[in-house]
């Protein structure tokens, strides 16, 4: 929740207009032989008043000497401590904004492009008319005026406040605005009474509708362009600004999503997306290819190959049978879940000839079965499988079915989205033909890019197979590498960004060892505690993945479930089975023993309800 609001003054809150520091400025200058407009006095409105004093002599026809700046600043100086009394009237609907703000509990704070001594004038002045806040400060107290941030973290730490997202800057310039956005808090524009307005409430008074509606177009403009959260007439609108905003601050709470993907990452990797690149960028296309490589090493060799695909884990799926099994090879699925049975959907859309073998979801694909079968059926060219049915967590027998199918002479398909980077999988040891992944499982990435590990000579003999234009693996392989790492269509820049990252701290964990015990503990805690409250896995322990666990739901209401554990941080799954009432936990992520600790006490409280 908003716990701060931070308030400029002088056209904000004081001073219809900003009128007495234009004044001041214009008189400063004429003392020194310079007659400079009002439209000069106010462009660096906002910033502490000696910087500002030098940013218009930097706007003269001619260069002046620091003595004439520092003169300037001094007649500025007591021109406003003369006049400013008459310019410290409260603007209207500041006490009342104020006072709904109290109301709420949130703290008020203030900061000024005025120095010290110049508010020892205006606070009393202010407060006479009903208007204090908790806390002011002036840009003499800290390093550094506006555009710095330095007065709005006083004001955070008057206010006991470690997130910079619960406070609110308000003003009336742009520089208010730069300084809020510095500080990382959320920012308002203020339009009537402001500098950027530039006019008194007299001259709005008389100026007509058109005229009204251009002046104001160009401050929003100005308060767009400079980054302004939210733009407002007047304080009036402020409560509802602090209601928008705990809206998104409750939305975007930091919760652990107990999924299998999109799961929480590390602020970091979010962080990663924050820069703009352009696609045919030498540098972009650099880090798009030391993405593929280090993606290709965590599993594979130089005989491979990984191939980003814009789009969800499923997209590499669809993009693998299409492009990488031809066409007249018939295709055995080995089906266990909602995963697997999603790649007869591709098939079947895709009219390709194909037999499925089904399984209990509960149980992984039984390899005698598939023996039989091969042995039965001369005329199977491929097998695909998933190796961890994220519809249950059952992990299948890897190494037994590739392996199987490979003294069958059948090329060897895998699904192994929530499987890659937390199991060992040695693809050219098992001489897997092509293993479809994705960004946002346990590579801990964002969701938008998945990939394709497969064997060069399998990429480069599949020319003329795909029957997709967007999702074809040969076109997309060709101008990844040929052309220096550029994506053939518009790549998800941000989303690679983050992946960047991700694989950075992957590496800096200790890779897979480190990732893989960090998700057997975290399945350990989760699922003796649920035990120990009565809350039992379907599936057995010895085909139980440490990625994802679906538990009995029992009694339990789900929709209740849910909504309390998103109450104290959790975010869960419903379960995918349709004989028996379910939900899933996911143990991957950026999540902890301590986390899973803390989800089991949550629980036992439910079950106690």
């Amino acid at each position: 929740m908003i716990k701060a609001v931070i308030f400029d003054w002088a056209g904000t809150t004081v001073d219809y207009g900003c009128m007495a520091p234009v004044k001041g400025f214009i008189d400063a200058f004429k003392s020194i032989g310079f007659q400079i407009t009002e439209e000069m006095a106010r462009e660096p409105m906002g910033i502490a008043k000696l910087d500002h004093t030098r940013a218009i002599a930097a706007m003269l026809p001619e260069p002046i000497t620091e003595r004439q700046i520092l003169e300037a600043y001094r007649v500025f100086e007591e021109t406003i401590l003369a006049d400013i009394k008459q310019y410290c009237d409260v603007l209207p609907h500041v006490v009342d904004a104020v006072a709904s703000l109290r109301q709420q509990g949130i703290g008020i704070g203030s900061d000024t492009g005025y120095t010290s001594v110049m508010m020892d004038e205006v606070l009393p002045a202010a407060a006479k008319q009903g208007y204090f806040p908790d806390f002011c400060i002036a840009p003499d107290k800290v390093p550094a005026g506006r555009p710095y941030p330095y007065m709005i973290w006083q004001n955070l730490v008057h206010f006991g406040l470690i997130d910079p997202r619960q406070a609110i800057k308000v003003g009336d310039t742009v520089a208010d605005i730069t300084e809020g956005r510095n500080a990382n808090c959320w920012t308002v524009g203020v339009i009537f009474g402001s500098s950027e307005l530039g006019l008194t409430k007299d001259q709005v008074a008389v100026l007509t509708a058109d005229e009204l509606l251009q002046r104001t177009a160009a401050v929003r403009a100005a308060y767009y362009q400079a980054g302004a959260d939210y733009i407002i007439n007047d304080l009036s609108e402020l409560d509802g600004v602090i209601a928008a905003v705990n809206v998104l601050l409750d939305q975007n709470a930091p919760r652990k999503l107990l999924t299998p993907g999109p799961l929480t990452t590390k602020a970091s990797v979010k962080h990663a997306m924050l820069t703009d690149h352009c696609t045919w960028d030498d540098d972009y296309k650099a880090i798009t290819r030391s993405v593929m490589d280090d993606i290709t090493k965590i599993s594979a060799n130089d005989d491979y190959a990984t191939v980003l695909l814009q789009g969800s884990g499923s997209y590499a799926v669809e993009a693998m049978i299409n492009c990488l099994v031809p066409a007249e090879d018939k295709i055995l699925f080995l089906v266990n879940g909602e995963y697997g049975k999603r790649m007869l959907s591709i098939a079947q859309a895709s009219n390709r000839n194909f037999e499925a073998m089904s399984f209990d979801m509960t149980e992984p694909v039984d390899v005698s079965a598939v023996e039989k079968k091969l042995e039965s059926c001369d005329d199977i060219g491929a097998v695909l499988f998933v190796h961890c049915e994220t519809t249950t967590g059952v992990l299948n027998p890897l190494a037994e079915l590739v392996k199987l199918a490979k003294e069958h002479d059948k090329t060897v398909m895998v699904d192994a989205m929530s499987s890659f980077a937390a199991y060992e999988i040695d693809v050219p040891g098992l001489d897997i033909d092509a293993l479809a992944a994705s960004s946002n499982k346990c590579l801990e990435g964002l969701p938008g890019l998945s990939f394709v590990i497969a064997k060069k000579a399998v990429l480069e003999a599949s020319e003329g197979n795909s029957p997709s234009h967007s999702l074809d693996l040969f076109d997309q392989y060709q101008g990844l590498y040929a052309g220096g790492g550029k994506f053939r269509f518009t790549s998800p820049t941000n989303v690679l960004l983050a992946l960047r990252h991700a694989i950075d701290e992957y590496a800096k964990e200790g890779g897979l060892p480190a990732r893989k015990a960090r998700y057997i503990k975290n399945h350990e805690v989760l699922v003796d505690g649920l035990e120990a409250l009565g809350i039992h896995s379907i599936v057995a322990p010895e085909h139980q993945s440490y990625i994802i666990s679906t538990f009995e739901l029992g009694d339990l209401d789900f929709a209740r479930l849910y909504s309390t554990l998103k109450a104290k941080g959790f975010v869960i799954y419903p379960g995918k089975l349709t004989s028996q009432p379910t939900f899933r936990l996911g143990n991957i992520g950026d999540v902890y023993p301590d986390d899973m600790t803390r989800l089991v006490s949550v629980f036992a409280k439910v079950v106690r309800r």
